[in-house]
């Protein structure tokens, strides 16, 4: 198949030029005015640029008589219509990945934006996303073709791009007990957010939770936690060991939901985030939940998903939503990670202040902080 474009001042002089060289039987896969270059763009009008295609013949190939039993290994696409409309989608698709990628070069000019690219990716950056994310949904707003002469259609094309690459929710729980482990950095807010969970299952959707703390780092977080289980009035476990956490499991054998708090690690100590995986030898736990802090720079979320994913890390907790007012950080997390958003801890309060995350509600904070 040939791919060419042709420019002329006017579309009819353009179609000429194709059926000249193409012939009658060419296909138009699109057309765009573009502008000239240089100060010669100020004083004169734009030309036109079609770009079109033509299935070139194939010379039938002739074959031996004493092989029918083999395959052609490079069959022709023109023996078969759906092969040639995947082929001619594709190469659409490429074209239009060229043209937003030229788009973004040239910072939109030849779009006639309404505003720069380079503006738009500016606000999409001040949310404290990368430039690289920012990047992303520019080239998502070009190839959809947004209007970028409408500052309305540019808000809503950012919404729908947000909304691509969104993922939330936890899945349902099909088993007894089900086991969920929190882990993350020091001063993350796990054990606040595991206080939260417990009252949700336990209280909201009336469950038997048990809580297990393998955190024997820091007393006070041990006895922040057996203040939240008297408070809503469900066992506690310490273990000290893997061999302390198995009998707590069996002890726990009738319960609905079984809570995990781990210690925090940095994640510049492997070795410590690597003792986690000794508490998972027998029971690997059905969810598990890295706590990222909403005010947590950029570079540093890259090095904790680095150290973390490697445990088995199913859902992100973003605690602290209410520290800041920037959650771009957000998109770079779930592109980098590739998991879903499971909860959104915003404030002290136990359990009001942590939110089963939603796809609108994420959009929100991104862009209005």
């Amino acid at each position: 198949m040939q791919v060419k474009k042709y420019r002329a001042a006017t579309m009819a002089a353009a179609m000429e030029m194709v059926k000249k060289e193409l012939g009658t039987e060419a296909l138009i896969i699109e057309t765009r005015e573009v502008k000239k270059k240089g100060i010669a763009r100020w004083f004169s009008a734009p030309i036109v640029e079609v770009t079109a295609a033509l299935e070139e013949e194939t010379k039938e190939i002739i074959k031996p008589q004493n092989v029918a039993a083999s395959k052609d290994p490079y069959p022709s696409s023109t023996s078969n219509p759906v092969s040639e409309i995947a082929l001619l989608k594709e190469m659409i698709d490429d074209l239009r990945k060229e043209t937003a990628l030229q788009s973004l070069k040239n910072d939109g000019k030849e779009t006639g934006s309404i505003e720069p690219l380079s503006t738009i990716r500016s606000k999409l950056t001040n949310t404290g996303m990368s430039v690289e994310a920012a990047d992303s949904i520019l080239m998502e707003l070009i190839y959809q073709g947004v209007d970028l002469r409408s500052a309305q259609s540019i808000d809503v094309g950012i919404r729908q791009a947000l909304k691509k690459v969104i993922k939330v929710g936890v899945p349902k729980q099909n088993k007894k007990p089900y086991i969920i482990f929190l882990v993350g950095t020091t001063g993350v807010g796990k054990t606040t957010t595991l206080g939260k969970l417990a009252a949700k299952y336990h209280l909201v959707n009336n469950l038997k939770v048990g809580l297990i703390t393998i955190d024997t780092y820091r007393i006070a977080a041990v006895e922040q936690l057996k203040t939240y289980a008297e408070i809503i009035n469900i066992p506690i476990e310490v273990a000290f060991s893997p061999e302390d956490y198995a009998k707590s499991l069996k002890r726990y054998v009738d319960m609905d939901i079984i809570l995990v708090d781990t210690a925090g690690r940095s994640q510049n100590n492997l070795i410590q985030v690597g003792e986690i995986h000794d508490f998972l030898a027998d029971e690997k736990p059905d969810e598990m939940h890295l706590v990222i802090n909403a005010t947590t720079k950029l570079e540093d979320c890259s090095s904790i998903l680095a150290a973390f994913l490697p445990l088995g890390v199913t859902h992100i907790i973003y605690s602290k939503a209410d520290e800041t007012l920037s959650h771009g950080t957000l998109l770079d997390i779930m592109q980098m990670s590739n998991l879903p958003i499971s909860y959104i801890a915003n404030g002290q309060r136990v359990p009001e202040d942590l939110v089963l995350a939603e796809v609108d509600n994420i959009v929100e904070m991104i862009l209005e902080g």
